[in-house]
């Protein structure tokens, strides 16, 4: 079974969207929704959905570290509530953790190189046929050091070796790539499946907040980065590519 967690803070109507595409797609899982202060709290209908909620936002690590203790799947999924997942999407991301540890699909708005452009889709059944031409043509899988956790998947016994998301990264923005770079020192594999495509619409939360005068985005961006930084080295956004070994 695969766990999915998804951190919200508002957006209610597009974390409705985002379970539906789930519904519409998946197989074999759960999913549980850590609302994370909203205005309004959250709900939906379903025994599929759990709901943990928080009375103030204390940000997507916090969450998904506690969405990962709270759920049962030797899988763990993490979703931004903006994603719209198309079909096949977690079979394809669970078969290639037999090569991998972590994997992320590709997307069309992402930092690096998970960002691709289709053609242009109007609703859900556009997306899914545009992702499954996609698919066909593009069944590759890339070695990287990192991928951007709007939408990650990884074994649940990988968490329970490295540790936990970096919690002091509030509200996010460089926890999945620690985790990552860390999975990685530790002799882990990490992949872009660049044969899944999922439809995002990009800082969501990020952009609510910032309209509310509750965060400066370039702000935390900065701060989070200097922190990471620190851990990682200044070039680290600059590695997600392998370079190949030279040749004595």
């Amino acid at each position: 079974m695969i766990s999915i967690i998804i951190p919200m803070y508002n957006q209610n109507d597009l974390t409705k969207q985002c379970i539906e595409a789930i519904r519409h797609t998946t197989s074999d899982y759960e999913i549980l929704v850590i609302d994370n202060g909203s205005e309004v709290p959250f709900q939906i209908p379903g025994s599929d959905v759990e709901i943990i909620r928080h009375e103030k936002n204390l940000g997507f690590p916090v969450a998904v570290n506690q969405g990962i203790e709270a759920t049962n799947g030797e899988i763990i999924c993490l979703l931004n509530n903006d994603v719209i997942v198309t079909k096949g999407w977690a079979a394809s991301l669970a078969f290639k953790l037999n090569e991998f540890d972590i994997v992320g699909p590709c997307t069309n708005f992402a930092s690096g190189m998970q960002r691709v452009v289709l053609p242009t889709y109007n609703d859900e059944e556009e997306l899914n046929q545009q992702a499954e031409i996609w698919s066909r043509e593009y069944q590759h899988v890339e070695e990287v050091s990192y991928v951007i956790g709007f939408c990650m998947m990884f074994e649940r016994s990988l968490f329970e070796t490295i540790g936990e998301f970096d919690e002091s990264l509030w509200p996010c923005s460089g926890e999945e790539l620690d985790f990552c770079l860390r999975a990685r020192a530790s002799g882990f594999k990490i992949a872009i499946d660049y044969g899944t495509y999922v439809h995002h619409y990009g800082s969501e939360t990020f952009k609510s907040m910032q309209q509310a005068g509750e965060l400066d985005y370039e702000d935390i961006c900065i701060r989070n980065e200097k922190h990471v930084a620190a851990k990682w080295g200044d070039d680290f956004w600059e590695k997600q590519m392998i370079q190949p070994e030279k040749s004595a």
